[in-house]
């Protein structure tokens, strides 16, 4: 884009510096004042709604009298999504922010049926064995602190819990209920202990999932550091292992298997082709040919489509009612700085709105701009209509000769996602089974996932823009969610792959029996994106990660992320088991408990 324009304007470098310099010092402006709304607003509606329903479910489990009172729980789901979708638009694919927010909803919502199993398993245990019962007030407790920390946080817009305390005392109500499960056993109390034991894997559960509740909290902005873990803090991350680093994220996508190279290379010759036209032409104020072709093209056929009539309309209205503005008022200095200003509002409020109105105010902005140059504004008008709808033409028919209809293939695109994490992590557990082994197989495995993880979001964003009668059966919202949660999982897989350079001896038989298992729940995922159904019941993934934890220790590298990952695919269930016909009911209808959380 900058090139573009400074290609159109030449000049000598004492004027080129000049240039530079207004344009340095609007881009200080501009940062300056989105850093003052930021700090007043700071995503104020989104992190009060979520910290709202996190407050909700801290009272409901501590209530003293022990009523059963969830519609504040459910009414606080409802209200949560409700605004995230009110905040950022149903069709728009999700920020980091908003993801973040997202994701802990999605958190909130497993504990709560976690949580609901809790209490009903409670109460039928309190008539046989109150003492046995006690066992679970540091599960109670510690629960409803993590809730409370995380609604402080969000309320406050910064984390102000003691990180250690939490994860710590979530730790010790598993241990608890472990050691009293085991007491009972050696009483020779089977039936009771086996309760406890079920007991176990819902607590060990809530565990998991309110730790990366804390961690999401911890640094939904951006500016928070990472939990206390020291074996964690102790290893800094080669470049490769980065989740979101630019560079191997870019060597990644260089090939024609990915959709953002491919979308590139047709961007930058549709760009050429309308830079060059304009040229031959010799049109007055072409540029706008050029531009009008990055502002248009998309990778996905229903957006570029939209985007293009919207701007051919758009150009055409903001043109005539510069036109009507100019012929009636004849503006001079004062009035052209006051309809420059009015239009300028009009862009950034139409910015996310309506992209015709956009392109209107953008249109009626430049023509008064430019009058302060002393072009009159009927030919300023007239050149920019000319330019852009030649651009606009052009976009299109190239388009039309290359469409891509993205929710057709969205479901083998993120079945193909899941396959590649599958993939890298069988190879990276078979190197913890067998740390002398080679690494080409891991290191090509990372970047299968990574060209995956790339293809899916773009998919994903595409289809969030098609048209609603084409996103019937599996959906974007569905991909969405299960993008973050493998986020998280493809998180946990480069901590598990950079601590693996400190692996002294093999991983003991519990890591093969979780590796197949995570293997065979990995591929279940993947049939049903693919099938366009629930995925069946998944093997028993908490319960054997709580065993190569128990064996290895909580602490260690290989338990702490296992235990992510097993938590990742478990929410990647519980997304695809909602049922979705398309993205607004998907957004309206209530989560319903997973085949995986059963």
């Amino acid at each position: 884009l900058a090139m573009v324009l400074v290609a159109s304007y030449p000049a000598d470098a004492l004027h080129s510096a000049e240039r530079a310099g207004l344009v340095f010092v609007g881009g200080l402006v501009q940062i300056a004042l989105v850093l003052v709304i930021w700090r007043m607003h700071a995503r104020l509606p989104e992190r009060a709604a979520v910290a709202r329903l996190y407050r909700a479910m801290a009272v409901w489990i501590m209530d003293p009298r022990d009523a059963d009172r969830r519609a504040p729980v459910l009414a606080g789901l409802d209200a949560a999504r409700e605004t995230l979708d009110l905040a950022e638009g149903r069709l728009a694919p999700p920020s980091p922010a908003g993801e973040a927010f997202r994701t802990l909803v999605d958190e909130a919502d497993r504990t709560y049926l976690d949580l609901v199993a809790l209490r009903n398993a409670r109460a039928q245990l309190e008539a046989r064995d109150p003492v046995a019962v006690e066992a679970l007030a540091p599960a109670r407790a510690a629960a409803a602190g993590a809730l409370a920390a995380v609604a402080d946080a969000l309320e406050s817009g910064r984390w102000r819990g003691d990180t250690n305390t939490l994860r710590a005392r979530l730790d010790t109500a598993v241990g608890a209920l472990r050691d009293e499960r085991e007491r009972q056993r050696a009483d020779r109390e089977m039936a009771l202990g086996n309760e406890l034991g079920a007991l176990l894997k819902r607590v060990a559960s809530v565990r998991a999932e309110l730790r990366a509740a804390v961690d999401i909290a911890l640094s939904w902005q951006g500016e928070g550091s990472p939990p206390e873990d020291l074996v964690r803090r102790r290893r800094p991350r080669r470049t490769e292992l980065l989740t979101r680093g630019a560079r191997p994220i870019l060597r990644a996508n260089l090939t024609l298997r990915s959709s953002a190279f491919r979308h590139a290379v047709r961007l930058g010759i549709t760009v050429a082709a309308g830079a060059a036209l304009y040229r031959a032409l010799d049109l007055p104020h072409g540029y706008w040919v050029p531009l009008t072709v990055l502002f248009i093209l998309r990778p996905d056929f229903g957006s570029t489509f939209t985007r293009g009539l919207q701007r051919c309309m758009g150009t055409v209205a903001g043109v005539v009612l510069a036109t009507l503005l100019a012929a009636a008022f004849h503006p001079g200095p004062y009035a052209l700085a006051f309809l420059c200003t009015v239009f300028a509002v009009g862009i950034f409020a139409f910015l996310l709105a309506n992209y015709a109105l956009f392109t209107a105010s953008v249109s009626a902005f430049i023509v008064f701009l430019v009058a302060f140059g002393g072009i009159p504004e009927y030919k300023a008008a007239l050149s920019r209509l000319i330019a852009s709808l030649i651009g606009a033409a052009l976009t299109l028919g190239i388009y039309a000769l290359w469409p891509t209809w993205e929710r057709s293939t969205l479901p083998e695109t993120t079945a193909e996602l899941i396959e590649g994490d599958r993939a890298f992590l069988s190879a990276l557990l078979a190197c913890w089974l067998d740390p002398g082994s080679p690494r080409e197989e891991l290191s090509r495995a990372r970047a299968r996932a990574r060209v995956a993880r790339t293809n899916t979001e773009a998919a994903v964003q595409r289809a969030l823009g098609e048209p609603a009668r084409n996103r019937m059966g599996f959906g974007a919202a569905q991909a969405t969610g299960v993008v973050a949660s493998l986020r998280r999982f493809a998180d946990g897989c480069l901590a598990l792959e950079a601590y693996l350079e400190d692996a002294e001896s093999s991983a003991p038989p519990e890591a093969r029996a979780l590796a197949e298992q995570l293997d065979s729940a990995l591929a279940e995922l993947a049939g049903a994106a693919r099938e366009h159904r629930a995925p069946a019941s998944l093997p028993p993934l908490r319960e054997t990660q709580q065993a190569l934890s128990t064996r290895v220790g909580a602490t260690a590298p290989l338990a702490d992320e296992t235990d992510r990952i097993v938590n990742s695919v478990l929410v990647a269930a519980d997304v695809l088991s909602r049922p979705e016909a398309s993205r607004d009911q998907a957004a309206a209808a209530a989560p319903g408990p997973s085949p995986a959380t059963a």
